[in-house]
C-alpha cells in the first residue's frame, strides 16, 4: 500500500488533493515551495519519491493503485532530466499530472509522446493555484478562496496605486 488510508478517504470524497511524485529527494528544496503553495490554497497532500528510471515496478504499483479510486486527485511531478516521471505518469493515470520540475526551464516534459496530456508550471508557487482552480467547480471552499486570494491582490494593487499617486503627482 503506497498511499495511507486516511489519505486515500480524502481522495474518495471528491474534495481535491494532491499527491507530489519527486524523481529523487534531492528535489527537496522545489517540493517544499510546491508544498507551500498548495498549503496556500488548504490542499491536502502527500509527498513520494519514485524514479520513473530506476523504479518502474513501484510507479506502476502506486499508479494502479490510485487508479481503482474513484475520487479527486492531481499529480505533480517533480522530475529534472529527461523527465520520464511525468510522461509515465500521464499516460498511465486516470488522474491529471502537472510538470514542476526543479531544474527550471526544463522543456523535456512538453515532449511527452502521444498520449501523455500533462500540464506544466515553471513556477512551483503557481501550482496550489492550479490545483484550485481545477477542483473549484465542485469544492466551494476552494472556489471562496481562489475569489477572496484574487481580490486582495487587487485591493493591495489599488492600495499602492493611491499612495503611489498621492507621493509622485504635485499638479493636483
Amino acid at each position: 500500500m503506497a498511499i495511507d488510508s486516511y489519505f486515500k478517504e480524502i481522495i474518495k470524497s471528491k474534495t481535491g488533493c494532491a499527491v507530489i511524485m519527486a524523481g529523487s529527494g534531492s528535489d527537496e528544496p522545489h517540493i517544499i515551495k510546491i508544498l507551500k503553495s498548495l498549503d496556500d490554497y488548504e490542499i491536502p497532500h502527500r509527498v513520494m519519491i519514485c524514479s520513473a528510471h530506476k523504479q518502474p515496478e513501484k510507479l506502476m504499483g502506486i499508479i494502479e493503485e490510485l487508479n481503482q479510486l474513484d475520487g479527486s486527485l492531481v499529480y505533480i511531478a517533480v522530475a529534472g532530466g529527461t523527465d520520464a516521471l511525468s510522461g509515465t505518469l500521464s499516460y498511465h493515470s486516470v488522474y491529471p499530472v502537472i510538470s514542476c520540475p526543479p531544474d527550471g526551464l526544463n522543456q523535456s516534459c512538453l515532449t511527452n509522446p502521444p498520449g501523455s496530456s500533462n500540464a506544466y508550471i515553471l513556477k512551483p508557487k503557481n501550482v496550489g493555484k492550479f490545483v484550485a482552480q481545477i477542483y473549484s467547480g465542485m469544492n466551494p471552499t476552494l472556489k471562496e478562496l481562489i475569489l477572496s486570494k484574487n481580490q486582495n491582490k487587487v485591493d493591495k494593487l489599488n492600495k499602492q496605486d493611491i499612495e503611489l499617486s498621492q507621493r509622485y503627482n504635485f499638479d493636483s
